[in-house]
């Protein structure tokens, strides 16, 4: 080697050294801020599912992985056959001094993807995502826009003709310049999966409603809880859905399909009587006023609630106490009540009281003779790294969270269980 070609390869050394010594990498938050990419996988990343009519079957499925390069989890999406194959994630302010949005990715077979703020826009870069993991960058000017983006879309540019599987980690931006080689710990393994039976009791309470079932008579199944079951945040990533409209692929909804789907028919109604925000005893306060007109003794009940009991300081026993005098009013219109507590996210005095509201809902099916599902432990079974996968926010499910949540319901009622992931 010569006297030049020595320099020449010190010289480029010592710039790549510069280029990844003044890097930072900043994961991805939400627009308050209050979370991160990293810290709550999966949340905020909502798939678009289209429009109503094309968001059933669910084409989509996401769940936090182990399979990852930091921290120990990532993000996992399978798409079947003609799914959109489009993510988006409502952004935060980034420093106008970053290069650009960074992430490691890999696929079960070679596909296309691109970052952008809006599909209708000129693919200015596409890259292939291969089978192995593998570092992503895109400049602002690479994905057609700036900062100033209300969300962003990460695009798979193929049509989707198969089932297909796509690892997402280390999602966020980096600057001023981006680190050609950043420091990763790859992790993989399998991923531990839960039955729906590991989170559902009380099944023989429900006797007379699978009874209705098997007949095949029309009923209603009336959910009285708080902003899950009014829906907020469902339409996250999915705007072409309406809200209220929405109320088919709320998890209610998606037991209601799900029955009829396996019974062969058609005439189970969901109904929201939710009220975001509201604790137990709050929604004690209209069971007279707002349930009861709309119950009859053919009518299914689910109670959720207990998020905001918890996050306001309220002891696990008071949301107990306030749910029997729910269920106490109930029975005087009908017996056949499904409690559902609480989704949780990552952090936070939900979370940390997970085991005993997971305790909590097994005491009320003894006790109460109704039936239980325990959304808290389905969502934290893994430990709270991996329980922000189906959010849109932090305690609220999109749609997909939703259907995938009434997925591992609707089982109490048809028999037929699943586990999660698939």
């Amino acid at each position: 080697m010569t006297t030049r070609s020595i320099l020449l390869a010190t010289l480029c050394s010592l710039a790549a050294s510069a280029t990844a010594a003044d890097s930072t990498f900043t994961p991805l938050s939400d627009p308050g801020k209050t979370f991160t990419s990293e810290s709550n996988t999966g949340e905020f990343f909502r798939p678009n599912l289209g429009t109503f009519e094309e968001a059933r079957p669910l084409k989509v499925r996401v769940s936090a992985t182990k399979d990852s390069v930091t921290g120990g989890v990532a993000m996992k999406w399978v798409f079947e056959k003609d799914a959109k194959g489009q993510i988006t994630f409502e952004k935060s302010d980034y420093d106008s001094a970053a290069a650009g949005i960074t992430f490691y990715a890999k696929a079960s077979k070679p596909i296309h993807l691109r970052v952008c703020g809006d599909v209708r826009q000129e693919k200015k870069k596409v890259v292939e995502i291969g089978t192995e993991w593998r570092k992503h960058d895109f400049s602002w000017a690479e994905m057609g826009g700036t900062q100033d983006w209300w969300q962003l879309v990460f695009q798979v540019t193929d049509p989707i003709s198969e089932r297909t599987t796509l690892w997402l980690d280390r999602v966020g931006v980096e600057g001023p310049a981006f680190d050609p080689a950043p420091t990763i710990d790859v992790q993989s393994g399998t991923d531990q999966a839960i039955s729906s039976s590991d989170i559902l009791y009380g099944a023989e309470h429900l006797a007379k409603t699978v009874e209705r079932l098997k007949a095949k008579q029309p009923f209603k199944i009336v959910a009285l809880g708080d902003s899950i079951s009014a829906g907020a945040q469902s339409t996250r990533g999915s705007w072409g859905i309406d809200l209220a409209k929405g109320v088919a692929f709320r998890y209610f909804g998606q037991v209601a399909h799900v029955c009829e789907q396996h019974f062969g028919y058609t005439g189970i109604t969901p109904v929201a009587v939710a009220h975001g925000g509201w604790t137990t005893k709050m929604l004690l306060g209209v069971v007279d006023t707002e349930l009861m007109p709309q119950l009859s003794a053919d009518d299914l009940v689910v109670l959720q609630s207990g998020g905001n009991d918890i996050a306001n300081g309220s002891a696990v026993d008071v949301w107990k106490n306030d749910l029997k005098a729910i269920i106490a009013k109930i029975r005087t219109k009908t017996d056949q009540i499904l409690v559902v507590d609480t989704v949780v996210t990552a952090s936070g005095p939900v979370v940390a009281q997970a085991e005993a509201i997971s305790k909590t809902l097994r005491d009320i099916v003894a006790e109460e003779k109704v039936a239980g599902a325990d959304v808290t432990k389905f969502l934290t079974y893994r430990g709270p790294g991996f329980a922000c996968a189906l959010l849109a926010n932090d305690y609220h499910p999109d749609f997909t969270g939703h259907m995938i949540i009434g997925d591992m319901i609707a089982p109490i009622l048809t028999g037929k269980h699943v586990t999660y992931p698939e």
